[in-house]
């Protein structure tokens, strides 16, 4: 009996190098066109009412906090000012944008580039973590909700806020896949951004030991990069100021010493009402979200801490608490909208929450809390623009 010959096998089709990329990008990072088009989305948004309000779409980026990470990014913390100096701020952003400083000469590019860079990158960060700990749906909820935040303004400012995010919520996500050393190097860029960054790797740390009831290689490498992050800062000031822990004396100059929470709280309410000469009053729009900020983050951390669907991981809550603690026990409220918006865990708290509601409900809620926002970002961008503080 005559055998049938076989078919010819097809020719292979080399795949073309950007077919090549997208298709990695796919594999490594599947569903995370949706955070980047939420950036996208956002970004144009907050560009189109700055621009409508008046404001300064290029300058504006680096007015307030942004003019310290703008002097770092030049001088380092040498020759600092003897009022409200530089060194008060940790420097992660402003190395960052180093080597983008020195290719292009331009500080408009650097700090543009440089938020964008960070804000995209936060925006996937708090998407992914998210995923791991829910879900897809409840992950992208989180996303809009990020965008929504009406202090997400400083997102697209010189600020340390995005690269916080980024760092912070990239970590965890890095840890729950497995891929330790990207979360090492997260940790250790983490502890350059904020004094408070050093208590991320900690807490994350505190948790793989409890949950696993031994010190492991990876808790003392996680351990280990944290404090070579805040090393090399400690460092930098040792050198060029003299001090290595300058940061912590000069936070008088913003009115800002160790309290009670409620003492801060207090404080806020009376900004409401301001008697002149008082330090750190930001605009009325922003004292006034100040407060709620207070209320937002309380309920996202204890819905975080006590959910059983789903039960998100304890260095969840823990990451909430460490987070704010600091901010909340410094006897001013001023800035707090900002502090709450690097509190990142919120997103997926209140994603989670919306989720639990029927169809309908979650709808109508998920419209009132985008008006809400919506309108108070106006207001915040708006003032903002003008050169008023808001955080």
């Amino acid at each position: 009996m005559p055998v049938a010959e076989a078919a010819p096998a097809p020719p292979r089709v080399e795949p073309s190098p950007s077919t090549a990329a997208s298709g990695w990008l796919a594999r490594a990072l599947p569903g995370a066109w949706f955070p980047v088009a939420v950036f996208a989305v956002w970004r144009v948004a907050q560009a189109a009412v700055t621009w409508w309000l008046g404001g300064r779409l290029v300058e504006g980026a680096y007015t307030y906090d942004g003019a310290h990470y703008l002097r770092i990014l030049h001088y380092g913390y040498w020759h600092p000012r003897p009022v409200m100096p530089s060194h008060a701020f940790f420097p992660g952003i402003a190395w960052l944008a180093t080597p983008l400083r020195w290719l292009t000469g331009s500080d408009a590019v650097t700090v543009h580039v440089t938020a964008s860079a960070t804000a995209v990158a936060a925006f996937v960060a708090v998407w992914g973590v998210s995923r791991e700990w829910t879900d897809e749906r409840t992950a992208r909820r989180a996303v809009v909700l990020l965008a929504l935040f009406p202090s997400s303004v400083f997102l697209w400012a010189f600020y340390s806020e995005a690269l916080f995010i980024a760092l912070g919520a990239g970590a965890l996500w890095a840890d729950r896949r497995g891929r330790r050393w990207i979360a090492a190097l997260c940790f250790a860029g983490i502890a350059t951004t904020r004094s408070v960054g050093i208590l991320v790797p900690a807490v994350v740390v505190l948790a793989r030991v409890v949950r696993t009831r031994r010190v492991d290689r990876w808790a003392v490498g996680y351990a280990a990069a944290a404090l070579a992050g805040l090393g090399a800062v400690l460092l930098a000031m040792w050198v060029q100021v003299g001090d290595a822990f300058a940061f912590m004396g000069v936070q008088q100059d913003w009115g800002r010493s160790i309290s009670w929470p409620w003492s801060s709280v207090l404080q806020g309410i009376d900004n409401l009402t301001p008697r002149y000469g008082t330090v750190m009053v930001p605009a009325l729009v922003a004292r006034n979200f100040d407060l709620w900020a207070v209320g937002i983050v309380v309920v996202a951390i204890a819905y975080v801490a006590f959910s059983r669907r789903p039960r998100f991981p304890m260095e969840a809550w823990m990451l909430g608490v460490v987070m704010i603690a600091l901010a909340l026990c410094s006897s001013v409220l001023a800035s707090f909208n900002r502090f709450v918006l690097a509190d990142w865990i919120i997103y997926p708290a209140y994603a989670s929450l919306l989720g639990r509601l029927p169809t309908w409900w979650r709808r109508g809620a998920m419209g009132v809390v985008a008006v809400a926002c919506a309108l108070t970002a106006y207001a915040l961008i708006g003032r903002f623009c003008v050169g008023r503080f808001i955080g």
